[in-house]
């Protein structure tokens, strides 16, 4: 059986090798199958985020980029690390950024955009409607 990790991974070289972004529509669904569903009350889902954090090997984090109500983006994170494959460890209100300098400041980024991919190791793919709203 494929762990989570792997499966996770397999979806991000897949987006990148391909340069097709729609390949991470693959992750609510699988995350949603895990017990990890999306915010129902508390802003529309506009981006789903993969990224390959530089300051530990063998780790992978999906975001998922809301706006809220009062039209501010904010960002959840779940990591999945190589040595322990199958846990999915969360991580909102800004919290991974005491885990991971890297990320200092992304949680709350106001100036996003429909990028598909950067050149830090993330793919990006936008879900929301075409207006944005």
């Amino acid at each position: 059986m494929t762990t989570k990790y792997q499966q996770i991974i397999d979806i991000h070289q897949q987006a990148v090798a391909t340069s097709d972004a729609t390949q991470l529509q693959r992750i609510v669904p699988l995350l949603d199958a895990w017990g990890i569903r999306t915010r129902q009350d508390d802003g529309q889902l506009l981006w789903t985020n993969l990224s390959v954090p530089t300051s530990i090997a063998g780790t992978i984090v999906i975001g998922y980029r809301y706006q809220k109500r009062d039209a501010s983006f904010t960002e959840d994170l779940f990591e999945l690390n190589q040595s322990s494959p199958d846990k999915v460890t969360p991580y909102f209100k800004g919290s991974y950024e005491d885990v991971r300098a890297e990320y200092a400041r992304t949680h709350k980024q106001q100036n996003v955009d429909a990028c598909s991919f950067t050149s830090v190791n993330t793919c990006c793919l936008y879900v929301g409607q075409k207006n944005g709203s």
